[in-house]
């Protein structure tokens, strides 16, 4: 498989033996997986390390961590030893005696209770069964989903016993993203854990790796290579995340600069209106029943079959239809989105339906333009349009997809209804909808906007900078700190604004009552700090807008953009802040 990225780093001498990567990821509670990558349980090695220290903290809850000094001797994975480490070292750099020896310190029902508790077969546990090896009766599996589940939960909720030793835990899988056995990923606002397992076909001198990495705004992924080691596993992996974050730049590594590129692609800008971009629709709907509607004038192929102009069918996992101009109905809800393309639909582990539609360049960025600026004059559509182009030249933001319709990457409507987003997976009832604000774009206004895309200029856009423009490292802390100057707005048309939190709603969201809210500008990154009953988080600015959309009645205006200050007043505290938007790139504000 080829991962969603410009280039696919593996060692040389794994693209002998035809590696194979899988891939899972955990989006708003739903599973997405590769075509034909399995949900049966797996041996997951040293990803289950962080669970064997959940088990010693419930059975020593008022002990600190112990340090161990791991040497030649200590039957570790490295002949030399790890020398004097504590529990967050020693998760960065997967010290199996370290962990072997928290095992033996833990009864034997407390492991296996926690085990089964995170979701893991249920085999009688031993030290080294708990640390990922095998025994005679093989190794402990989880199901992918599961796993997934587990580390979301282990980086957003306490424990209820052993809360600092879960901090020491989420410190080491911080350490080993940037220099410990996931150092490969090269980048910030991860956690992540590696394991190495025998080769699933049971040759001796071959293994599977594993990653598992969770981002600040808990987008989770497992990824499994074979044949393959854990840090080749990160390595691999590494351009396809860096490119989920916009204005991100991989750090060089010492383990990259001896990798060799497989099927190298350069991400150039391309003034070809039939280049593809793979688009994922309606992910945050999450909806389980939706009907496809051919718009078009002649029968369009829909698997084995035909589907006439006028005629609908309701989708399932393993339809494509297409090409054809196409609408996609929720029938629940009223929403529709229609576009010229194919359309390819799987399903979640959750059952909800998973589309990814293969569209021209050219209808894509129209329909992008009929979402941001429907109304426009055409000076100001080419504009966006060639910030569009530089933004997909910059590479696939997902998995299997160049970009979603949401506002993790742009907003998108096709040819219509424009839809107002309420929360992360309710939208506007269909009497709100805008219908057809967009009629298509004209060849003038499309040269025009592939000509100046070769152009320097913005990738990133913005709905209103609110006369303060930010930099990509402000908002994601990380890329570029210089900032895009806005021609249109000063401070003197900032688009001030104030938004009240409930008390009610700020519990819902961090799981207990909040003590202290405040923005902070940490190392120049905008931060949003909470202090509640059991816990304290620092959250960017994406983390926290998603998170204030998932439970409050304000939805995604919850947070419009990075709030400048915050209050506590009766009954919750008071936001306020200026522009709409993270505030980065092209202006679109009148």
């Amino acid at each position: 498989m080829k991962l969603s990225s410009g280039i696919l780093f593996l060692p040389a001498f794994l693209t002998a033996q035809s590696p194979h990567l899988q891939t899972w990821t955990l989006e708003q509670g739903r599973l997405i997986a590769d075509p034909g990558a399995s949900a049966a349980p797996l041996a997951v090695g040293s990803l289950q390390k962080p669970f064997v220290a959940k088990a010693w903290a419930a059975a020593h809850p008022a002990r600190a961590t112990p340090r161990f000094r791991c040497g030649p001797g200590s039957a570790c994975w490295l002949p030399s030893g790890h020398g004097e480490v504590g529990l967050t070292r020693a998760l960065a750099v997967s010290c199996n005696a370290y962990f072997r020896s928290l095992a033996k310190d833990t009864p034997p029902f407390v492991l296996a209770n926690t085990f089964r508790a995170e979701g893991f077969s249920t085999l009688p546990i031993s030290p080294d069964l708990a640390i990922g090896l095998a025994g005679p009766g093989g190794a402990l599996q989880i199901r992918p989903g599961d796993l997934l589940e587990a580390y979301e939960r282990l980086v957003r909720e306490p424990w209820a016993v052993g809360e600092p030793v879960r901090s020491q835990v989420l410190a080491g899988l911080r350490e080993a993203a940037l220099k410990g056995t996931a150092g490969a990923l090269g980048q910030r606002g991860w956690w992540a854990k590696t394991g190495t397992v025998p080769s699933s076909d049971g040759d001796p001198t071959r293994t599977t790796g594993l990653l598992i990495a969770v981002d600040d705004a808990g987008w989770t992924v497992l990824a499994r290579l074979e044949p393959g080691t854990g840090r080749q596993t990160a390595a691999a992996l590494a351009p396809a995340l860096a490119r989920l974050r916009p204005g991100h730049m991989i750090r060089g590594t010492t383990e990259q600069a001896n990798l060799v590129p497989v099927k190298p692609e350069s991400p150039q800008i391309t003034s070809s209106a039939s280049s593809k971009v793979r688009i994922r629709l309606l992910d945050l709907l999450g909806s389980k029943h939706l009907e496809i509607r051919n718009l078009g004038t002649a029968p369009i192929p829909a698997g084995r079959a035909y589907l006439g102009p006028g005629a609908a069918k309701s989708l399932h996992a393993g339809d494509r239809l297409g090409p054809g101009f196409l609408e996609l109905r929720d029938p629940v809800s009223g929403l529709a989105r229609r576009f010229e393309g194919v359309l390819a639909c799987g399903r979640t582990s959750q059952g909800a339906l998973s589309l990814t539609a293969t569209l021209t360049r050219r209808e894509y960025v129209s329909g992008v333009l009929a979402a941001e600026l429907p109304h426009a004059p055409s000076e100001r559509r080419i504009e966006l349009g060639a910030t569009v182009l530089r933004f997909l030249a910059q590479g696939p933001r997902h998995i299997g997809a160049d970009v979603c319709d949401s506002t993790h990457c742009a907003w998108f409507v096709g040819r219509g209804p424009r839809v107002t987003w309420v929360t992360p997976r309710q939208a506007m009832h269909p009497q709100d909808l805008i219908a057809d604000p967009f009629n298509g774009l004209p060849d003038a206004d499309w040269t025009a906007m592939s000509e100046a895309a070769v152009r320097p200029g913005p990738a990133l856009w913005t709905a209103h900078c609110g006369g303060a423009p930010l930099s990509p490292h402000a908002i994601w802390g990380h890329g570029d700190t210089a900032v895009q100057p806005c021609l249109r707005h000063g401070p003197e048309r900032s688009h001030p604004w104030t938004r009240e939190w409930k008390e009610a709603d700020l519990t819902k969201a961090f799981g207990s009552p909040v003590r202290a809210l405040r923005v902070t500008m940490d190392g120049g990154v905008w931060t949003l700090r909470i202090d509640s009953d059991r816990d304290s988080w620092a959250l960017s600015y994406d983390a926290a807008h998603r998170r204030l959309a998932r439970v409050t009645v304000l939805g995604w205006d919850a947070l419009p953009s990075p709030a400048d200050a915050i209050e506590a007043i009766p009954g919750g505290f008071r936001a306020s802040g200026v522009g709409w938007g993270h505030r980065v790139g092209l202006c679109l504000g009148d």
